[in-house]
């Protein structure tokens, strides 16, 4: 990815300028409003909000489940006068946020347990935000009725799995990462959404509206098998659920980090409340109870070990960490509109 990294520092200096945050913010009571992921998820985020208060008696944060991209259809409205403070953000999410010049980028340097974060993560926040853990896309296939499931994507098309495939709408960044990965299996650019879709068109799949409901569509029978992100196919065996889960091994594991990233128009002192929030989460605490069940996030601290409940589903190895690899989110996120508009009329039905 053709990205600058900013140079991590840490120290002394760093951390006493996060201690050391403006008294009206310490004084005052402040409730920071974030965009999170509107289910168990948030937990992490949660018991990191209930630290920093800990820390600046008073303030409080709130997350709201959501989209971010109706958080930034939300800001567009209010011209730019945002009701959220700080938001978890993929890569393509932040693509378009800076599109629209809603965000305000965070010095990593004011993180001092950024210093900890593995490199291979820091460019996807674009210089932005700060990776804080990361989700992997897999196959997720039914142990009982998928006896041998594919290994790697092309493998995915083989004729006794026609028919049987589920597939998530690329509003979802899991459906337009398939769709990339896709186009990169075939040896084509991971921006031919037209040679994608129409590969896919082959495989007469069974579309899912979001990743939470092609989860659902392997429970009930109606697929036995599906790219998912691995923390959905983790959270469905954990229930009971017959699903087994493969780390791709071609072009390796694929995974997208997500930030925490800053709004515009934030009150004063906010900023320092943002950089030492994402501070807390990168704390071996934090990051520990994130990778552990329920929740099954991938880490992004150097050091922390992978729980054993969750190694089936998060590379956890030297070998799969060495061999994660991403997507040229910059190129692909623009191509989103298209792309669901001409898969819907594709797909309809």
């Amino acid at each position: 990815m053709n990205v600058n990294r900013r140079t991590v520092v840490g120290g002394l200096a760093a951390t006493t300028a996060l201690i050391s945050a403006p008294a009206i913010v310490r004084a005052q009571s402040r409730e920071l409003v974030m965009v999170g992921y509107g289910n168990e998820q948030d937990q992490p985020l949660i018991a990191a909000g209930e630290e920093l208060g800990k820390r600046h008696p008073g303030v409080t944060l709130r997350v709201i489940g959501g989209l971010s991209a109706e958080a930034l259809a939300q800001i567009k409205a209010a011209r730019g006068n945002s009701p959220y403070d700080l938001a978890v953000m993929g890569t393509p999410a932040i693509v378009n946020a800076l599109a629209e010049d809603v965000l305000v980028p965070l010095d990593l340097s004011k993180i001092p347990n950024a210093a900890n974060i593995e490199p291979s993560f820091l460019p996807y926040g674009l210089d932005t935000g700060c990776p804080v853990v990361f989700e992997g896309i897999g196959i997720a296939y039914n142990t009982e009725t998928v006896s041998e499931p594919p290994a790697t994507w092309e493998a995915l098309w083989g004729e006794e799995f026609h028919g049987r495939v589920g597939m998530c709408r690329p509003q979802s960044n899991l459906g337009l990462g398939v769709l990339a990965a896709t186009c990169e299996a075939f040896g084509k650019p991971e921006t031919d959404m037209e040679f994608a879709l129409n590969k896919w068109k082959e495989m007469e799949p069974l579309v899912g509206r979001s990743p939470n409901l092609l989860q659902q569509m392997i429970e009930r029978g109606e697929v036995d098998l599906a790219p998912l992100w691995h923390t959905n196919a983790a959270l469905a065996a954990a229930a009971g659920v017959p699903i087994g889960y493969v780390k791709i091994t071609k072009p390796g594991p694929l995974m997208l980090p997500t930030n925490i990233v800053q709004y515009i128009n934030t009150a004063d002192g906010v900023g320092e409340l943002v950089h030492e929030f994402a501070d807390i989460l990168l704390t071996p605490q934090i990051q520990t109870m994130a990778a552990g069940a329920p929740y099954y996030f991938g880490t992004v601290v150097k050091g922390i070990e992978t729980p054993a409940e969750a190694a089936p589903y998060v590379p956890s190895t030297p070998e799969e960490r060495a061999n994660m690899t991403s997507l040229q989110w910059p190129d692909i996120a623009p191509l989103r509109g298209q792309t669901v508009e001409t898969f819907d009329r594709m797909f309809a039905g």
